[in-house]
């Protein structure tokens, strides 16, 4: 074990555990509660979530999500939250991990600022988001990352109307083929045919959905 100073900047000073580990050896399961922070003194380490099919493109469930080498942290995401792992981690090849307890974790996160802890959880927000967007793009087909964008920005900017709900934002259609990653062409053709469906309708620049269950279905209920 390292000192007992719980000054965190200063990790030389931490307790930590240090744990050895063969290729593809397990480090922690989905839905497991967080050990602690896990630093990758030699080795990697790569981090796996499942989904709930392959979805054509790829022949197993597991995505990886981030490959984690020497002088890097994983597992922070569970601690800021506290909850549950949403992930699984592995040994990519024999590695040497150091485990900062997480009572320790939590003791420095309760003696920090307000504002640290907000942009603690905004920080990992954006992360689980990015991640989240990034499956998509490899996993989703076109009208399915469009769908999922409309369903997204319904929940977040999204205002009833007795037509629908408007998205009560004035988006070019260049900039919303940028949020689903396609191009103007095809984000045309697919809003087309979402408000032929009566998913959506149209008026200028203004979307307003129609059936968000109906395009929940359509993005792959992602």
């Amino acid at each position: 074990m390292g000192g007992q100073n719980l000054s965190i900047p200063n990790t030389s000073n931490v307790p930590y555990e240090v744990i050895h580990l063969k290729e593809e050896e397990m480090i922690f399961k989905e839905g497991e509660p967080a050990k602690g922070l896990y630093y990758v003194q030699s080795g990697c380490v790569k981090v796996v979530v499942n989904r709930s099919h392959a979805r054509g493109r790829t022949t197993t469930n597991e995505y990886v999500t981030k490959l984690v080498s020497p002088g890097e942290y994983f597992g922070y995401k569970s601690l800021v939250k506290g909850a549950v792992t949403q992930s699984h981690a592995k040994a990519v090849k024999s590695t040497v991990l150091w485990l900062y307890p997480r009572e320790l974790i939590q003791v420095a996160m309760a003696q920090s600022s307000p504002l640290i802890k907000l942009l603690l959880n905004q920080a990992v927000n954006d992360l689980e988001s990015f991640e989240t967007i990034s499956q998509l793009h490899y996993l989703a087909s076109v009208q399915e990352r469009i769908a999922y964008q409309l369903v997204l920005l319904a929940d977040r900017f999204g205002v009833q109307t007795p037509n629908g709900i408007s998205l009560n934002l004035k988006l070019t259609r260049n900039e919303f083929a940028q949020l689903a990653s396609t191009i103007n062409e095809s984000l045309s053709r697919h809003l087309t045919e979402f408000k032929n469906e009566g998913l959506i309708d149209l008026n200028g620049k203004e979307i307003i959905i129609k059936n968000k269950d109906g395009l929940m279905r359509r993005s792959g209920n992602f």
